[in-house]
């Protein structure tokens, strides 16, 4: 895998918190209301440290800068493999089915 930079994390962070917010209205069930929100919290902690950075340092290797985000690593590789369970319209589970690796590849440093 090449070196992920800034602007490569801000665009799959924008995109994954989109589809968590879909996610997160389609479902009716309450477990599965409260992980979505807690993953949208802990990404968008990310999001916002991310936006204190200068758009000059969008070219540099991204970093994960938030210590929360691991815990939002970890529930979205405990997510992905029954994601079919808990995502039920079709093109939500594609976009998270996709993102989901994509945003696990930034966490790996």
């Amino acid at each position: 895998m090449s070196q992920r930079t800034v602007s490569d994390a801000l665009h799959v962070f924008y995109e994954l918190n989109s589809a968590l917010s879909d996610a997160y209205w389609e479902t009716n069930d309450i477990n599965s209301k409260d992980l979505f929100f807690a993953m949208k919290t802990m990404l968008q902690d990310e999001l916002d440290e991310l936006h204190k950075l200068s758009m000059q340092d969008h070219i540099y290797p991204y970093e994960p800068i938030n210590p929360g985000v691991i815990k939002l690593s970890d529930k979205l590789r405990s997510l992905h493999p029954v994601l079919g369970e808990t995502v039920y319209r079709p093109t939500t589970y594609q976009r998270l089915d996709e993102l989901i690796p994509r945003a696990c590849d930034l966490f790996e440093i």
